[in-house]
């Protein structure tokens, strides 16, 4: 009886993700598809914006910033990311690689033999990674002819939760889940200033 009411679960578990990946209308695929294919040519110009960095308890800091998205050849892209700060210029010269644009993975170049994965699931892009103990969600989003640009940053440390509770029955236990604090949060809607 057990093992049937843990059938079940699982059994409803599977139906609600494949109803989950099914409800997606046809002309919601069509807008899905149609961004997928027009990464990055829809999203090519020099796009302007300010900048918002927040930290805890703290007001946000403003700079103003700059993405370039340029056109090289047929099949990679300058994607430039300069910041305006304490009068002086940062910029972040990096390049744009298909790796399997049909499946929406893209690569960053940085250059300087750093290459971050990318992936674009809609009209977003994302990379995700970890560098010297911080692990950063990086996004790009076109939004009605703007990209909003988001960076989530935070430490590695993990926070436990969850987990097996007294009686309950081994195959239906509450599983444990580790959270990890953000500490970072930066944003900013850029316009296109030229295409």
């Amino acid at each position: 009886m057990k093992q049937w009411k843990t059938f079940k679960k699982g059994l409803f578990l599977v139906v609600l993700i494949m109803s989950i990946g099914t409800s997606v209308d046809a002309q919601e695929w069509k807008t899905i598809q149609k961004d997928t294919s027009t990464f990055p040519l829809a999203w090519e110009g020099i796009w302007t914006g300010t900048l918002q960095i927040f930290f805890p308890g703290v007001a946000p800091r403003e700079i103003p910033m700059r993405l370039e998205i340029i056109p090289e050849d047929s099949l990679s892209w300058s994607w430039t990311l300069v910041y305006y700060a304490n009068d002086s210029e940062d910029r972040r010269a990096y390049r744009l690689l298909p790796v399997h644009p049909e499946k929406g993975a893209w690569q960053i170049d940085e250059q300087n033999g750093i290459l971050l994965g990318g992936q674009v699931l809609g009209p977003v892009f994302v990379s995700r990674f970890e560098v010297e103990g911080q692990l950063l969600l990086a996004r790009y989003g076109m939004e009605a002819d703007k990209i909003r640009f988001e960076i989530l940053a935070g430490g590695m440390d993990v926070e436990a939760t969850g987990g097996p509770q007294e009686g309950e029955n081994p195959l239906e236990a509450t599983p444990e889940v580790n959270w990890y604090h953000v500490n970072v949060y930066q944003k900013a809607i850029l316009e296109r200033s030229y295409h």
